[in-house]
């Protein structure tokens, strides 16, 4: 998730703040279709689906900017989260869905993977080069000709479908979900943090974020579970103000390395 958010958010320098929304859309298409599909096709779904969403979002609301674009796309999350909430209440009468489990190992991986060759390969395109161009200077983009509302929307779109791909990969994974589960703020917050963490600049940087920040969230978790929240959040605030460039930034700045 911080290397798809990366790809879109860290190159055009738009901080998206909604991707619970679209992992959250993903692990209930697993939750609805899982009995009648098979579930390599519920993945494909999925990723349809978050694709299409994330378009007609990106469509609506990337003529936004700066934390006008971050505060609609934590709303998005919020708005599905208790969309869900009100729908499953007014036709079941019951909150949250029981998933059939199964092994998911090789799912997440194999589309983790998927996504990493992806992203490298997107970065290398057209598209790759006019979301880097708008980060540097949105201004400059418009005025030697890139069309940057709909390289905008494209980048964005894609972002979210691997987000999407991603939630119905790991659905099976709990047995049993609810939108609190789906569309926790954790899953459009973490990913935020781990690409700032890492680096924004490289490619490297989110994957360097993951690692170190899944570690320390799991030890976080099992040692201190009253105190979590208050220790992720004091740690994020301390590497944000002595880190603004990442950990990959401030490598690259070391003496005898290149700027």
């Amino acid at each position: 998730m911080a290397v798809s958010w990366h790809f879109f958010c860290g190159n055009t320098k738009y901080i998206s703040l909604g991707s619970a929304a679209f992992f959250g859309v993903g692990v209930y298409i697993t939750a609805i279709f899982q009995r009648s599909m098979p579930f390599p096709l519920i993945l494909l779904l999925a990723y349809a689906i978050s694709f299409a969403l994330a378009l007609g979002v990106g469509a609506v609301t990337l003529r936004l900017k700066g934390m006008y674009f971050a505060v609609f796309t934590f709303g998005l999350a919020e708005l599905l989260n208790n969309t869900i909430v009100f729908l499953e209440m007014k036709v079941t009468g019951t909150r949250g869905r029981f998933i059939i489990t199964m092994d998911v190992y090789h799912y997440v991986l194999a589309i983790s993977f998927i996504i990493l060759i992806s992203t490298i390969f997107l970065r290398r395109t057209k598209l790759g080069l006019a979301l880097r161009t708008i980060g540097e200077s949105e201004d400059t983009a418009v005025h030697i000709g890139v069309n940057t509302t709909l390289y905008k929307i494209i980048g964005f779109a894609l972002s979210g479908a691997f987000m999407g791909l991603l939630g119905a990969s790991f659905a099976p994974r709990w047995g049993y979900i609810d939108p609190g589960i789906a569309f926790n703020p954790l899953y459009s917050f973490m990913p935020a943090i781990m690409t700032l963490f890492g680096g924004v600049e490289t490619f490297f940087g989110p994957l360097v974020g993951a690692i170190v920040l899944s570690l320390l969230e799991e030890y976080l978790l099992t040692t201190f579970k009253d105190y979590f929240m208050l220790i992720l959040g004091s740690i994020m605030i301390i590497i944000i103000l002595t880190l603004p460039e990442g950990v990959t930034g401030r490598l690259r700045r070391l003496p005898g390395r290149p700027a």
